[in-house]
C-alpha cells in the first residue's frame, strides 16, 4: 500500500522513498536546527546525521508523523552536541584553573588528554554518552537518569559501566592519565 509516495509495509524505506523524504524534509530540519543554534555548519551536520540515522536504523517513517519524528531526532542530536561542547569547555576550564603557571608542556599534555577524552566520548554509543554526561556533568543519580530516559536503573548502570570502561581504555592506557 502506498500513501503520499511512502510504502506503508513494515520494514525499511526504499531508496526512492528515502530520497523523497530527504528532499521533502532536509531544508526544514536544517532551518529548525539553525534557528536554535545559529551555526550553519552545525545545523547542516546535524540535519545530515538525522537522515543518516533514519537510513542506518532502517526506520519505517510514517508519512503523517515523519516531520515530528525527524524534528525530535534533530533536537536530541543538537542537545547531545551542545552538551558535548559544554563538557569539553568545562574540562578545559577546570584543568586550566588548577594550574597557575601553565607551561607549553602543560598545554601539550592538556591537549592530548582533551583529545583522548573527546575521542572516547565520540566512541561511546549514544546511550552510554547520554548516561555518562547526565551522571558526571549534570550530577544526576541513576534513578533520576532512569526516570528521565524512561529506562530501568539496571540499563543505566550497564550503560555507565560501558562508558567508564571505554574511558579507561582510551584515556587510562598505561596509567598515563
Amino acid at each position: 500500500m502506498q500513501l503520499c509516495g511512502y510504502n506503508l509495509k513494515q520494514g525499511k524505506l526504499s531508496r526512492e522513498e528515502f530520497r523523497d523524504l530527504f528532499e521533502k524534509r532536509f531544508d526544514s530540519i536544517r532551518a529548525f536546527i539553525w534557528y536554535r543554534c545559529s551555526d550553519e555548519d552545525l545545523a547542516s551536520d546535524i540535519a545530515q546525521d538525522v537522515f543518516t540515522k533514519v537510513w542506518e536504523k532502517g526506520m519505517n517513517v510514517h508519512p503523517d508523523k515523519d516531520k515530528n519524528l525527524l524534528y525530535k531526532i534533530a533536537s536530541d542530536m543538537l542537545i547531545t552536541r551542545l552538551r558535548h561542547r559544554r563538557v569539553e569547555l568545562n574540562f578545559r576550564n577546570s584543568v586550566m584553573a588548577e594550574k597557575e603557571d601553565v607551561t607549553p608542556e602543560d598545554n601539550v599534555q592538556f591537549n592530548q588528554i582533551a583529545d583522548s577524552f573527546s575521542r572516547a566520548l565520540a566512541a561511546m554509543s549514544e546511550g552510554q554518552r547520554e548516561v555518562f554526561l547526565m551522571s558526571r556533568f549534570e550530577r544526576l543519580k541513576y534513578d533520576e537518569i532512569s526516570h528521565r530516559l524512561g529506562i530501568g536503573v539496571k540499563a543505566v548502570e550497564k550503560r555507565m559501566n560501558g562508558a567508564l570502561r571505554l574511558l579507561r581504555e582510551k584515556i587510562g592506557k598505561n596509567g598515563k592519565y
